[in-house]
């Protein structure tokens, strides 16, 4: 690699110049997923070690350097274990790119089945709690449920929630192409900061987004309109189309 500048002792070429733009590229893009999270402080205490450790380095200072990078592998495990939530959250920005989902796409009629119950629903004035799983997680709560194992149907949902039937209380589990179970319980959010007229039901499908990444479809049965809960977010009172964008970009095109 030709060398394009020499100061003293240090010499750099293109390849180092790419190479410096490519860790800063990561560490900005860092910055921006960990930015007003709890994670964000022990960030900034890496990126510290790690400048301590080059510059010991760079100096020539071989105990000093020792001890950074012993001291940085102890904190990439810590870093590592006390902050799944939000290298969860990374995984999954970088699992909802257009190219991967393009890549990646398969049958939608799983999706459109869901979209179609839900407005069915609502027509139809039931309550309803839709939860779709993106990995095989929440265990605990689909063995505490009614043991369904049946194939996607939007009879099978409407016939669910219809207030008459006894597993209308509760939420349906769904993963991939099937309803697991129904009357689950879900955890309710204690976010303090939300709109105190928040029902039972939107606490309920907000408090499962806030645990897991999967996403709740809720259908208000007073007030006969459809929320979206992803990632502790609540997106109340959505249309048609802002149900499907919302749903399509949430569960990446699977």
């Amino acid at each position: 690699m030709v060398e394009l500048f020499n100061i003293g002792f240090i010499s750099v070429t293109l390849l180092d110049i790419i190479d410096i733009i490519v860790v800063a590229l990561v560490f900005y893009g860092a910055y921006l997923l960990f930015r007003n999270t709890r994670a964000s402080q022990m960030l900034y205490g890496m990126v510290a070690i790690a400048i301590l450790g080059f510059v010991a380095h760079l100096l020539d200072f071989r105990a000093t350097a020792w001890l950074f990078e012993r001291l940085a592998t102890v904190w990439v495990i810590l870093f590592i274990i006390l902050f799944q939530p939000e290298l969860r959250r990374i995984l999954l920005y970088i699992g909802q790119n257009p190219l991967l989902r393009w890549i990646s796409k398969s049958d939608n009629s799983k999706t459109e089945e869901i979209i179609h119950s839900a407005l069915e629903l609502k027509k139809a004035g039931l309550g309803a709690l839709i939860v779709v799983i993106r990995d095989a997680g929440l265990k605990s709560i689909v063995e505490r449920g009614v043991q369904v194992n049946a194939m996607i149907n939007h009879d099978l949902i409407l016939s669910i929630f219809n207030t008459s039937s006894p597993l209308h209380d509760g939420a349906i589990i769904i993963y991939e192409d099937r309803i697991l179970a129904a009357k689950c319980i879900l955890p309710l959010s204690e976010n303090i900061e939300l709109d105190p007229t928040i029902g039972t039901r939107h606490l309920a499908g907000l408090g499962l987004s806030e645990e897991s990444d999967s996403v709740v479809i809720i259908v208000s049965e007073e007030r006969g309109k459809i929320s979206i809960a992803y990632q502790g977010k609540l997106k109340r009172d959505v249309n048609e189309d802002e149900m499907r964008t919302s749903l399509y970009t949430y569960l990446s095109n699977r």
